[in-house]
């Protein structure tokens, strides 16, 4: 609506979208939205409280899809969207994302330290991990977002490892708790 109300013309060309003339308050409100949207699915502090859950209750291959690929989808999204579409309002909001990064990275620190089932505390290290993605996109260099694509390759692959292991302890174990699996 924004683009159509500046130029009269209905688009989801995404270059023309990235030419459309915003007032500062309507590119920090849609920045918002965007963000919040993002940070649900990435799971960002405090808005992470689905994951845990989510890891916990899915079967194996859907806790690797749901580690390995889709919690990266929403970093991409920052990066591809919200950051180009929204320079100026990203740029303006990028102390309170990286501080939520930062506080994301020691709560799930925290978190998956306080575990006792293996797939919650994999899933704590994720919200652990993608607060260093959201602190490195936020922090506007190109070796920055550079370094969070690194992160989300190696989070993606070590979170799917990870849960595959879990998936395996788990047919041989029949539990996910970890004061039960002493002596392997």
């Amino acid at each position: 609506f924004v683009h159509y109300n500046a130029t009269g013309v209905w688009t989801f060309d995404y270059e023309d979208l990235l030419q459309t003339p915003m007032s500062h308050n309507v590119q920090y409100l849609l920045m918002l939205g965007f963000f919040i949207a993002f940070a649900v699915k990435m799971p960002v502090v405090p808005l992470h409280g689905w994951l845990p859950d989510a890891h916990s209750q899915a079967p194996t291959a859907g806790s690797v899809d749901l580690a390995g690929i889709l919690l990266k989808t929403a970093a991409y999204g920052l990066l591809r969207f919200s950051l180009p579409l929204f320079p100026e309002a990203s740029h303006e909001f990028a102390p309170i994302a990286m501080w939520l990064g930062v506080v994301g990275i020691f709560y799930g620190a925290w978190m998956a330290f306080a575990q006792t089932d293996i797939k919650r505390l994999i899933a704590y290290t994720s919200v652990s991990h993608m607060g260093f993605v959201l602190i490195a996109i936020y922090t506007g260099s190109q070796l920055a977002y550079q370094g969070a694509v690194i992160q989300m390759i190696a989070h993606g692959l070590s979170a799917a490892g990870m849960f595959i292991i879990c998936g395996q302890l788990y047919e041989r174990l029949h539990t996910r708790d970890m004061r039960q699996m002493g002596g392997l």
